[in-house]
């Protein structure tokens, strides 16, 4: 968790990525697990904090040309409107990122929408030979916007987020730097409407260090029942994946629908998220995937709120009124 207070003249680097991606069926010489996207354009906008709000200081935009991946991905090219040669017109990406590094400064606060980022550049630093640390504290907005409007709970897009707050939507999305600044504007939304104490709260309970795993996830063997599923993973939740030690309960593991939740304490490494859902493969089988993660605010808000869910309607939860596909979302729990 970010381990001092906000104060002014705090630097906010809000950034976004865009990369591309392995052509399905193409052969390369490297494993793609190890890159499963090339970074083509870096955005960020750099916000101060003074007096309980963001205040605008500059941008960063840089396009990257591909090394690994220089035919653009179909599903790249409908989302971002890149073309083959808009790849080629970049600069080298040590060359980009280390400018974005210069930018970004040693004590600034990094955020984004999504945490998706920044394992993706530091996945792009580790294969291109580079130092993968970055050094910083990462600001989820995503799950911020969610605890600060009235979506409590939803997972939505920055284009909702936007449409929220009434942002004028100048540029198009799907850029990086357009999508940085459209973040940006959504977090200083976030400040200013609302008690400064509450969202400086939030944000010193939900930064968390990027060099630092923060999340463990373990997938249990297919079962034909949910009860024998839940058993393949029933000890993963036991003690600390940081330092082995015995888990303290916060929160006791409770069921609701498909998926179980609970809080622990760790002594040593502070309160982990627990979750573990049933799934069905596509034989029909049942099988268990469980995840535990730092604890952040929003995962405080996310099992709080299952709790009372399932103390007032039980194991099968809040009956579930259905939306309409355009107005469909999904928890926050990612």
């Amino acid at each position: 968790m970010l381990n001092r207070m906000i104060k002014d003249g705090d630097i906010f680097i809000v950034f976004d990525l865009e990369w591309n991606q392995p052509l399905p069926g193409k052969e390369y010489d490297f494993d793609v697990s190890a890159l499963t996207g090339e970074i083509i354009e870096i955005g960020a906008v750099k916000l101060m904090y003074s007096n309980g709000m963001l205040i605008y200081k500059d941008v960063f935009s840089c396009d990257i040309r591909p090394v690994q991946y220089r035919t653009i991905h179909y599903h790249v090219k409908k989302v971002t409107h890149k073309t083959n040669q808009d790849l080629m017109n970049g600069v080298p990406f040590k060359e980009g990122v280390e400018g974005f590094k210069r930018f970004c400064g040693e004590d600034s606060i990094l955020s984004g929408w999504g945490n998706s980022d920044t394992d993706m550049l530091k996945m792009n630093l580790k294969f291109f030979g580079m130092d993968d640390r970055i050094g910083l504290y990462f600001l989820d907005v995503q799950p911020l916007f969610s605890i600060f409007s009235t979506e409590k709970g939803r997972q939505r897009s920055v284009e909702f987020a936007v449409d929220y707050y009434g942002i004028s939507k100048e540029e198009t999305f799907h850029s990086a730097t357009a999508d940085a600044k459209y973040t940006g504007e959504i977090l200083k939304n976030i400040f200013s409407r609302n008690k400064t104490s509450e969202v400086l709260s939030v944000i010193s309970s939900s930064a968390i260090n990027c060099d630092i795993k923060r999340e463990y996830t373990k997938v249990g063997a297919a079962c034909d029942r949910q009860s024998q599923a839940m058993m393949m993973v029933a000890g993963f939740n036991l003690n600390c994946p940081v330092c082995g030690c015995p888990f303290e309960l916060k929160i006791e593991p409770f069921k609701i629908r498909k998926s179980m939740y609970a809080l622990y304490n760790c002594p040593e490494d502070g309160e982990f998220f627990g979750r573990t859902r049933i799934k069905k493969n596509r034989e029909g089988k049942y099988y268990a995937s469980a995840v535990l993660r730092f604890a952040t605010q929003p995962d405080y808000f996310l099992v709080a709120t299952k709790k009372e869910e399932f103390e007032k309607y039980g194991s099968e939860g809040k009956p579930v009124i259905k939306e309409s596909p355009a107005e469909e979302e999904t928890e926050a729990e990612t």
